[in-house]
């Protein structure tokens, strides 16, 4: 969903579902659910995927479809994926739910509700293998415009996309393979707000379990866990303590995701069958 260019590269075939409650006790405050599901096929050079999510923010609903592809460039160690994405989103604004400045704002007519589509693209690279990667995109690129109460020239409203830029960058370390580090470093930079910096350490414990923490700049602190089960199922929760201006309003911030990974790195008979010249690692990040 952040990059297309990810498609197709965890295994074989990759669903993911996460529920994410922002801001617990603060009114208005956002709460997303998203699912994602994509393969890889042609022998591992190209990836596809689609995705759906809701984002529900105070007086605004945002319900987003999209399908995604990616073509693979193998090398001795390493692969390099450039993906494509289009969605349609339907944008919704509760009238009832909005606080005017001025209660005679001609844009806004809060006895009803509104809804419009708008199409939307996004780009993005991943060069990665079991050791590290690195990824960037852009999402927003049309810059489309929503448009509400089209119907009614002296309450027309209209919300701007902005192009929406995100990078990644990860290291995975360990002495003893039982115990893998992570480490991600994320960004991401919109037009008109602050630079968004997310630092993660996890630690995998014998590909079975994993625990961690995340700072996010003058933002929250997080605590996270997982744990692998069947080999191929993963459920993950973490929790946000806020350090910013919004911490004396809330109690936190809850996320709970649950992926479901077809392993790759065997074929049927059970042999070893590593993607990279190094392989040495082959869980579920």
């Amino acid at each position: 969903m952040l990059n297309p260019g990810v498609t197709g590269t965890k295994r074989l075939l990759d669903a993911r579902l996460n529920y994410r409650k922002q801001w617990v006790g603060y009114e208005g405050a956002p709460t997303t659910v998203s699912l994602g599901l994509h393969s890889r096929f042609m022998k591992g050079k190209m990836g596809a995927g689609l995705y759906l999510m809701q984002d529900k923010i105070g007086p605004s609903k945002q319900m987003n479809i999209g399908a995604a592809y990616a073509y693979h460039l193998r090398f001795p160690d390493c692969e390099l994926s450039a993906g494509l994405a289009g969605n349609f989103t339907k944008y919704t604004l509760i009238g009832n739910y909005m606080t005017l400045h001025h209660n005679q704002d001609p844009s806004i007519d809060q006895s009803l509700s509104n809804s419009t589509w708008v199409t939307d693209a996004s780009v993005g690279f991943y060069l990665y293998n079991d050791r590290f990667h690195v990824g960037a995109s852009g999402l927003h690129l049309i810059q489309s415009t929503a448009e509400f109460y089209k119907n009614d020239t002296t309450k027309k409203g209209t919300i701007k996309y902005i192009t929406q830029a995100n990078f990644t960058l990860g290291y995975n370390f360990a002495e003893n393979p039982d115990y893998i580090w992570e480490s991600t470093l994320y960004g991401q930079y919109v037009k008109g707000a602050p630079m968004m910096l997310d630092y993660t350490l996890r630690v995998h414990f014998f590909e079975q379990a994993f625990t961690g923490f995340s700072i996010r700049l003058r933002d929250a602190i997080a605590i996270h866990a997982g744990f692998t089960f069947f080999g191929n199922y993963q459920i993950s929760y973490s929790y946000d303590i806020q350090i910013g201006g919004l911490k004396k309003f809330n109690s936190g911030s809850h996320e709970i995701m649950l992926a479901v990974s077809h392993d790759i790195f065997k074929t049927k008979r059970g042999r070893d069958n590593s993607k990279f010249l190094n392989q040495k690692y082959g869980y579920l990040f």
